[in-house]
């Protein structure tokens, strides 16, 4: 485990005390003085790491409920943006059952085999594409003699 600067700073006090490190001479003032700087910086930067801590923190949070606001805000609004972004053509679809509009994609809209269900009561329906159905050369006929 790794000791940090204030733990470091204690073991380097201790060696000097436990050299019997004579404060008085002229290298041992310089020594002593540097030792108090380097215990002073030591509790210093661990205020600001601390501190730096908390402000990561409270960022992390206000990240967060900014978030939430721009969900709360946006919401279906941001993920079909998103969808379109990524190239989906999404639909609106009204339903029969609540008139409820929901979005879908190009797929589940031409997908003949399954029913749509509303998001919102839940009822399931089926719906027609306008324009869709080909028109056979006999279909086009029985128009003109009409």
């Amino acid at each position: 485990m790794a000791m940090d600067l204030n733990a470091k700073a204690a073991y380097i006090r201790g060696l000097m005390t436990g050299m019997e490190f004579d404060p008085a001479s002229k290298n041992g003032k310089v020594i002593a003085a540097m030792m108090d700087l380097l215990e002073e910086m030591a509790a210093t930067v661990t205020e600001h790491d601390n501190a730096l801590d908390q402000v990561y923190d409270e960022l992390e949070t206000l990240d967060q409920d900014l978030d939430d606001v721009v969900a709360d805000l946006y919401g279906d609004d941001e993920e079909a943006a998103e969808d379109e972004e990524e190239g989906e053509d999404l639909y609106e679809v009204t339903c029969p059952n609540c008139g409820a509009v929901s979005t879908v994609d190009e797929e589940t809209l031409l997908d003949q085999e399954s029913e749509l269900v509303c998001p919102n009561c839940g009822a399931a329906f089926d719906i027609e594409l306008e324009g869709t159905e080909e028109e056979t050369p006999a279909d086009e006929t029985d128009k003109q003699d009409q």
